[in-house]
């Protein structure tokens, strides 16, 4: 039988062969053949023309094999069909290409069987494959797994999963058959072999938990992945602690019922090694005797590699410290085939004395130069110090001008000079936006309801106007000058707040600094309103990096109003306007690793202020805070304890007693927790209201955690203190005892939301006390 008449059918699998663009037939067709008809057959859901859309052969095309196995590919990638086979016969003076697909089904159902304990609606959640898809047999079984992970981070250890299809006329139902088992949770985890190391060291290392209480945080779900990694970090602490050869393997064990599980980490710790002989080699600048005492590694100690590889590198921040930024330091160990023992080398490698040639800024397309070099501890000519480089960096890091969403905020390398003994150093950087719009508001005990509007820029350059309207949105008006300007609206029901202030950091370049601020504030009290409203300059002096003073004069006006009948006699005797113009010399020392939330350091803080005309008092006060990290759990966070006090003198220069708003009172948020706002204070004895005292003195302990994340911090504490009508007495202390949470809200500009339960344990019949504190949006504790 000849060509003529014949049917030749090939058939395309999912195969190497076809996804490399390649197909084989039964019989040859001959190349060139004209194309008559194309045809699809077999769709009953996908139509023909969209079929037809992913071919690229047309009708009168010229026959072509590759072109049709492409085309097959294309039919195949739409992901609606099982199976694809061409079919050719002879059409007309030329041939015929018939499309045969076979359509894959539609999910119509999924179903799950023996889910007792997880929902269906939660089980629907992780698959991929969803009701009234075209079915995909590898997302069935991926699905699996994610169902079995879904199950295991339950603790359901033991949980088996099996997929089935069953076929309804081109429709499937899928099944998932679920035998979940037992929950089991970890309820102890040991540790053998373990004779050098106690077990609750080693504990701190793993961030495998058992369950205990709070059960909503500490669940005793097993972890795999966990519980391998577990298993490294076991492993390495001995290394680091010197036991090089130690072995660690975990191994569980399950309570009769399953429902409990048992982890027990098998230590075999080996010999400890120790140091034997430390050689310095190519040292000319450090005597051996210098480099030997400044390392923590010592002869007949322990070898601990994580010591070794710092000794190094403070030896290169030594030489790096004296210009000689090229010099190289390599440990090398080499190991006693007789004994625990290693001999340690230093090979140095001084080179040449660098010095600085130039400093080149890039990237600060907004920020000035002199703002960037002003925050440089080091200049052009002086010897290339990487200790002085690490602390500028450090600095200009802190100043929040630039991006740090960025790998690299701010980047510094060195470049070669005119001469090989000359350096330039690099500062790239990536300029951020520094103003910071925010809208808020919240409720305090202490201040009412109230609302929130601020704008604040820490690089503010009054000078820079906007060029346009598009200057505004993207943030490029004002910008560069390093200045600190701030405005802030805080409208309320019993409080009302604005603030207009503006800061030079840096004058000319210098260690000074100077600001001026207008204020206006209203109070609505018991029987009275207090209204102030005024303008503050201030010089400052850096006289360290951590240690300022300041001097700032300052006017005030303060209005008595809408005063009540019932109102203390020493309210009615100021009803009207006050004149206030006064100076405050003040000193702060801070030291603290970070202003938003501290772990270590401390600010201590003091003040002297003098004023006249119609308020003629002197006031003294002085504070401090000391943070200790006292736990940082890897599986947990940081805990960190703060310590704190403070005390304050006021008096009146004149015959005159001190005014009831320059008075001191105590209790609430920020004070002595546990007690109302301003709830401890002098009484007046006519009208039982309080009038404040000339004297203070509060003091307090805090623990800090984290519970989640960033987000949620808990926290314990002890206030107490007083407030006297003259001078400071030991006697009649108050204190409180409590617990509270903070939120940390991002979106909302990094507002808090602060939670105090206080129960005092000391305290006198005229106190008012408050179990529960609540601040949103601010600290709340007003004035």
């Amino acid at each position: 039988m000849g060509y003529s008449g014949c049917k030749l059918t090939l058939i395309f699998t999912l195969t190497v062969s076809l996804l490399s663009g390649t197909f084989s037939q039964a019989q040859e067709v001959e190349k060139g053949k004209i194309i008559r008809k194309i045809e699809i057959k077999g769709n009953k859901r996908i139509g023909s023309a969209a079929i037809k859309g992913a071919v690229r052969l047309k009708e009168g095309d010229p026959y072509s094999p590759e072109a049709v196995a492409q085309d097959v590919s294309s039919i195949w990638a739409m992901g609606f069909f099982d199976n694809v086979e061409v079919v050719i016969e002879d059409f007309e003076d030329g041939i015929k290409l018939t499309f045969q697909v076979t359509e894959r089904p539609v999910v119509k159902a999924i179903i799950f069987e023996g889910n007792e304990e997880l929902g269906s609606g939660k089980l629907e959640g992780v698959l991929e494959l969803k009701e009234r898809d075209y079915l995909k047999y590898y997302l069935v079984k991926l699905d699996e797994g994610k169902i079995k992970d879904l199950y295991l981070k339950k603790g359901f250890q033991f949980v088996e999963i099996r997929s089935e299809l069953k076929r309804l006329d081109g429709e499937v139902e899928l099944i998932y058959r679920i035998k979940e088992g037992p929950r089991a949770t970890i309820e102890g985890i040991n540790f053998k072999g373990n004779k050098s190391i106690e077990s609750k060291k080693l504990l701190k290392q793993i961030k495998t938990r058992k369950r205990r209480f709070p059960t909503l945080i500490f669940k005793g779900v097993f972890d795999s992945d966990k519980f391998e990694e577990d298993e490294g970090r076991l492993r390495d602490y001995y290394i680091d602690k010197g036991w090089l050869d130690v072995q660690v393997k975990g191994e569980l064990s399950y309570s009769p019922d399953r429902t409990d599980i048992y982890i027990t980490f098998i230590i075999e710790e080996g010999e400890r090694y120790y140091v034997g002989k430390i050689t310095l080699k190519g040292n000319k600048l450090f005597s051996t005797a210098d480099l030997l005492g400044g390392m923590e590694l010592y002869e007949g100690g322990p070898f601990l590699p994580p010591v070794l590889e710092e000794d190094a590198k403070n030896v290169r921040l030594l030489y790096g410290e004296q210009g000689f930024i090229n010099a190289t330091v390599r440990a090398k160990r080499v190991f006693s085939p007789l004994e625990a023992k290693v001999e340690v080398t230093y090979e140095i490698e001084e080179r040449e004395r660098v010095y600085l040639e130039e400093i080149r800024i890039r990237g600060n397309e907004k920020t000035k130069d002199n703002v960037i070099r002003r925050e440089l501890t080091f200049f052009p000519g002086e010897r290339f110090d990487s200790v002085k480089i690490h602390n500028s960096h450090e600095k200009l890091m802190a100043t929040g001008y630039f991006d740090m969403q960025s790998p690299l905020p701010v980047n510094m390398y060195g470049e070669p000079g005119s001469r090989p003994d000359r350096s330039n150093l690099v500062i790239e950087t990536r300029e951020g936006r520094t103003g910071l719009l925010r809208f808020g508001g919240g409720f305090g005990i202490n201040s009412g309801l109230f609302g929130d509007i601020s704008y604040s820029d820490k690089n503010f350059n009054i000078l820079d106007p906007p060029k346009d309207s598009r200057d505004f949105v993207t943030g490029d008006a004002f910008r560069g000058a390093g200045h600190i300007f701030s405005l802030k609206l805080s409208p309320g029901l019993r409080r009302n707040e604005a603030v207009l202030s503006l800061t030079n950091p840096s004058i000319f370049d210098s260690v000074y600094s100077a600001g001026s601020s207008l204020f206006f504030f209203t109070r609505k009290r018991e029987t009275w309103d207090e209204v102030r409203k005024g303008t503050r300059f201030s010089l400052g002096r850096m006289l360290t990096k951590t240690l300022s003073v300041a001097i700032s004069p300052e006017f005030e006006d303060i209005g008595i109003q809408n005063v009540d009948f019932f109102a203390p006699a020493l309210v009615k005797a100021l009803r009207g306007s006050q004149k206030k113009l006064g100076a405050e010399l003040r000193s702060i020392w801070d030291t603290r690793d970070n202003f938003t939330f501290p772990t270590k350091g401390h600010t201590v803080d003091g003040s002297l202020e003098g004023s006249g005309i119609d308020v003629d008092i002197v006031r003294l006060t002085a504070g401090a805070v000391k943070y200790y990290p006292i736990f940082d759990f890897p599986w947990w966070g940081k805990h960190v304890l703060s310590v704190k006090g403070s005390l304050g003198l006021v008096r009146s220069t004149t015959s005159e007693e001190v005014p009831i708003f320059e008075r001191f009172f105590a209790g609430g948020s920020g004070s002595i927790r546990g007690f109302d706002f301003r709830g401890v204070s002098p009484i007046d004895p006519r009208t039982g209201q309080v009038v404040g005292g000339e004297a203070i003195l509060l003091a307090g302990v805090e623990e800090n955690f984290p519970i989640y994340k960033k987000f949620l911090r808990g926290v314990v504490f002890l206030d107490a203190g007083k407030v006297d009508e003259k001078d400071i007495k030991f006697d009649k202390m108050r204190a409180a005892v409590g617990a509270g949470f903070r939120v940390t809200l991002p979106l909302f500009g990094r507002m808090q939301i602060g939670v105090d339960f206080g129960i005092p344990v000391m305290k006198e019949p005229e106190d008012a006390t408050k179990f529960f504190n609540i601040n949103i949006g601010g600290p709340g504790g007003g004035n």
